[in-house]
């Protein structure tokens, strides 16, 4: 039976009601399941059957929303991009001096790691396989660029070395790239923190003039 009138239900439960979660859609349902199973096994190795089946979906049912799983890889790697973004860009905010925001930067990627697992380990290694990229006019700008600007107001005001903003951003991306991944595999004899804070360090190593 539907109750028109709001008046009926009592405040508590219409509260509730009127502020539940939006159920997923087929079109989230088979998201999730392409970003579990090529986070899991590649997008080469991952067949749209898969996803579909993954998803409680038939086949026909992505197709309906995407142009193929070329374009579905694409927008999750838009989607996983954007998130890593915003959690990078909430960590800079917190900060002010230069030292300090790159650091926020470094252990921002480790965060976005923790709280979305799947979304990290499907953004580095789409990228680095080369199967997806920001390559669009309308792809969001790389996380190396909020590196650089870190960079470059470190080297306006004398604290980090002269050189070229991009390419030590892209050092310390690699750098954490790698240590994220060694985590993801259990190679690494280090516990989780130590291996944070020991590659924090050594991205403020890279930014920092040399000793003389």
């Amino acid at each position: 039976m539907v109750v028109s009138d709001h008046s009926l239900i009592p405040p508590s439960i219409w509260g509730f009601l009127s502020h539940s979660p939006t159920p997923m859609t087929k079109r989230d349902d088979i998201c999730e399941a392409a970003l579990t199973l090529f986070a899991e096994n590649g997008i080469e190795a991952t067949t749209t059957r898969e996803i579909a089946e993954h998803a409680g979906a038939a086949e026909g049912t992505l197709y309906r929303h995407f142009d193929g799983k070329a374009d579905l890889a694409q927008w999750l790697y838009r989607r996983c991009l954007n998130q890593l973004r915003d959690t990078l860009t909430d960590a800079d905010e917190a900060t002010s001096t230069p030292t300090d925001r790159l650091e926020a930067l470094v252990r921002g990627v480790f965060d976005f790691y923790a709280s979305r697992p799947a979304s990290c380990t499907y953004l580095l290694s789409a990228r680095e396989s080369g199967a997806v990229g920001a390559s669009e006019s309308d792809a969001p700008p790389s996380p190396v660029h909020l590196f650089a600007s870190v960079l470059d107001e470190g080297t306006r005001q004398g604290v980090f070395r002269e050189t070229s903003s991009p390419l030590v951003a892209g050092w310390i991306l690699a750098m954490v790239q790698r240590t994220v991944l060694f985590l993801k595999t259990e190679a690494l004899s280090l516990s989780t923190q130590d291996a944070i804070d020991q590659t924090v360090d050594a991205a403020r190593r890279l930014a920092m003039p040399s000793p003389r």
